[in-house]
C-alpha cells in the first residue's frame, strides 16, 4: 500500500528512479492500476486524492507503465444491440509446427476478444463475440476453417456472465481509498449479458466511431476523438457518457499478468445440477482468486471457470478449497495459460505486456480472411 501523502512532488524523486530501474513495478503503480480498475476514465486529480498523491505523479506513473505495456485501458462494445448476441469459447486444435503462426493470424480477427495458448489437448483457446448463432457459424467455418493448420475446432456459447476479467481488482487499496475513488458515478462493467447491460437501442455511426476509438486507447482525450471521427467535444462527451452508463461499452484497465503479481491463470470446466447452476456460481463469485465464471453449453460442462493463482503451488490449494466451499460443483477438465496472445483488443508479447491495439470490430464481415503470418 503506498503511504499516505509520500510522493506529493511533481518531480520524480530518487526513490523512484531507483524503483522503477528496468520497468519494475511498485506499490504505488499497483494502487494507480487499481484506481483504474474502478474507474478506468478516472482524472488525475482524482486517483491523486484517493492515493495521496500529486496528480501530476500519478499522470507520470501511468505513463510509464502504458508505454511499457505494462497496463492499458481498453473499450469495447457488448454485442450489436441485440439480445442474441453471442459471446463464445472456441477450442483450436492445431498442427505443433503451426500454433503460433496460427495464433498470430486469429489476433488479427476483429471478433476475437483473447487468445491463449493452453496446455492440453487444446492447442489455442479463442474467446469471441458475435451478433448470433449463424453469425458464430459462419466465423468458425469461414473465418477460422480456413487457416491452414487448423485441425478442429471446438465451441461453447457462453449462456450466463456472473464474473468477467472486467471486474477483477489487484485489492491493494484501502476503504479509505476505494471510496474516494467511488466517489465518481460508477461505470457500468457487467457488459456481455443482455440483461445487465441496456441493449434497446442498436449502435449508430457515431456510437461505432468512438467505441472503435476507445478499443485503441479506453483513456483516449475526448478531444483526440472528436479529432479523429470529425465530431464535435460535446457530441462525442455526451455519446461517451451514454455508451458507458447503459453497459453498452465496457471500459477495462488490464495489467501484464507476471506484473500484477498473479502470473498464473488456469481453466476449469465443471458442471451443477441444473438447478444448483445459479447458486453455485454466487458461491464462486465470493471466492479469491476467481477471475472468470460463465454458464456455458455445447457439452457436458455447464460452468467455465478461470482461477487466477499467484504461484503454480497455489493452484492446487484453491482448488482443494473449491472442493470444500462448493461441494455441489464438480470438475470435469483443466487447463493451464502458457501464453497470453492477446487479451481484449491488445496483442500481447511472451512476457505478457501489450505491444499494440487490435480493436474489437463487432460490425465486422466475419468472412474476411485474417492476414497471413
Amino acid at each position: 500500500m503506498p503511504a499516505r501523502g509520500a510522493a506529493t512532488q511533481d518531480h520524480a524523486t530518487r526513490g523512484e528512479i531507483t524503483q522503477h530501474s528496468a520497468n519494475g513495478v511498485d506499490e504505488l503503480d499497483l494502487a494507480v492500476v487499481n484506481c483504474l480498475q474502478l474507474q478506468p476514465r478516472a482524472s488525475w486529480t482524482l486517483v491523486g486524492a484517493a492515493l495521496d498523491v500529486d496528480p501530476v505523479t500519478v499522470a507520470r506513473r501511468w505513463q510509464r507503465l502504458s508505454s511499457a505495456g505494462i497496463a492499458w485501458v481498453s473499450g469495447r462494445a457488448t454485442g450489436q444491440g441485440l439480445p442474441e448476441s453471442c459471446l463464445a469459447v472456441v477450442e483450436l486444435s492445431c498442427t505443433a509446427a503451426e500454433t503460433l503462426a496460427i495464433a498470430a493470424r486469429v489476433t488479427e480477427l476483429p471478433h476475437v476478444l483473447s487468445v491463449e495458448h493452453t496446455s492440453g489437448p487444446r492447442s489455442l483457446t479463442v474467446l469471441v463475440e458475435v451478433r448470433d448463432l449463424a453469425f458464430l457459424s459462419r466465423f468458425l467455418l469461414e473465418s477460422l476453417g480456413s487457416i491452414p493448420g487448423v485441425v478442429t475446432t471446438s465451441s461453447h456459447a457462453v449462456t450466463k456472465v456472473y464474473s468477467m476479467g472486467d471486474h477483477w481488482q489487484l485489492h491493494v487499496l484501502d476503504a479509505a481509498q476505494r471510496a474516494v475513488m467511488m466517489r465518481a458515478p460508477h461505470p457500468r462493467v457487467d457488459g456481455l449479458t443482455s440483461d445487465q447491460a441496456n441493449l434497446s437501442r442498436p449502435y449508430d455511426a457515431v456510437d461505432r466511431q468512438v467505441t472503435l476509438l476507445l478499443g485503441e486507447d479506453g483513456r483516449m482525450p475526448v478531444s483526440t476523438i472528436a479529432a479523429r471521427a470529425g465530431l464535435s467535444e460535446s457530441t462525442v462527451r455526451r455519446r461517451l457518457a451514454a455508451l458507458v452508463d447503459s453497459g453498452r461499452v465496457v471500459l477495462r484497465c488490464d495489467m501484464a499478468l507476471p506484473d500484477s503479481g498473479w502470473p498464473v491463470i488456469s481453466w476449469l470446466w465443471a458442471y451443477a445440477d441444473a438447478a444448483d447452476v445459479d447458486a453455485v456460481a454466487m458461491a464462486l463469485r465470493r471466492l479469491p482468486g476467481i477471475r472468470v465464471c460463465w454458464r456455458i453449453s455445447g457439452g457436458r460442462p455447464n460452468l467455465m471457470l478461470a482461477l487466477t493463482t499467484h504461484s503454480l503451488h497455489e493452484l492446487s490449494l484453491v482448488e482443494a478449497r473449491l472442493a470444500a466451499e462448493v461441494p455441489r460443483m464438480s470438475i470435469l477438465d483443466r487447463s493451464m495459460v502458457l501464453r497470453s496472445v492477446k487479451r481484449m483488443g491488445r496483442a500481447l508479447d511472451a512476457d505478457g505486456r501489450s505491444v499494440r491495439a487490435v480493436p474489437l470490430d463487432i460490425w465486422a464481415d466475419p468472412t474476411a480472411s485474417p492476414p497471413a503470418g
